[in-house]
């Protein structure tokens, strides 16, 4: 079938137009570079502070001797889960912002995504030590 003006009769296909795509790779492309370099110091830090999941050990630790900040505490466990935990959906959502860049559906959730949760895994690693 087709219409009035002998055009086939559907759904035209949509196009992303060049500014669009130029906004959208503005965005895009630092938010690769920074999540990328935080995704790798969360990795480090998350190896490096694995021993947050162990406990305190053979050796206990004297707060007024060593510190406090040097101590083992029960909360670090859990800050270090909750990095964890963000860091991966983070990182699926960072893949997901480079899939749907080409597309003309909405993509914009998957960047703030990314970002919030890259956020909140900073604020728990941060309560790691």
């Amino acid at each position: 079938m087709t219409t009035v003006n002998g055009r086939p009769e559907g759904a035209e296909p949509a196009t992303i137009r060049a500014r669009t795509r130029a906004i959208r790779l503005g965005v895009v492309i630092p938010l690769v570079i920074v999540s990328g370099l935080l995704l790798a110091v969360y990795a480090f830090n998350l190896l490096y502070f694995n021993s947050a999941l162990t406990g305190p050990g053979p050796n206990a630790c004297d707060p007024a001797v060593d510190g406090f900040g040097a101590c083992w505490r029960p909360e670090q466990r859990t800050f270090w889960i909750v990095t964890a935990a963000v860091s991966l959906p983070a990182a699926i959502c960072l893949g997901m912002s480079l899939i749907w860049l080409g597309s003309t559906r909405r993509w914009w959730p998957w960047p703030v995504a990314t970002a919030l949760l890259l956020l909140a895994g900073g604020l728990a690693l941060n309560q790691v030590p």
